[in-house]
């Protein structure tokens, strides 16, 4: 399946990443990116190996690293998975 980002989520992405590069080393970084990337290979090739989200109806969700969540949808008519949003694991849902 397609996986794409919506611009939320790309925003959040990015957000993080500068956040990374501002505030620790490179590798950490490049291990969130890896991290990512596998992620969104795993959804890729099985949608639904991640648990349906409790909190949104209808949205997946993927622990990508301890501090963030990918929350995605899976729209199988078009053979393509929206990622909706990232959340900080630390926060509350509010």
């Amino acid at each position: 399946m397609k996986v794409f980002l919506s611009q939320t989520a790309y925003d959040q992405a990015q957000d993080i990443v500068d956040y990374l590069e501002e505030n620790w080393h490179e590798r950490v970084r490049n291990n969130f990116l890896d991290k990512l990337e596998r992620s969104m290979e795993i959804i890729s090739t099985m949608p639904f190996a991640f648990p349906p989200s409790e909190k949104f109806p209808g949205l997946r969700k993927c622990v990508i690293t301890p501090q963030t969540t990918a929350y995605y949808r899976v729209d199988e008519t078009n053979d393509e998975v929206e990622i909706i949003t990232f959340l900080d694991n630390r926060r509350p849902i509010g």
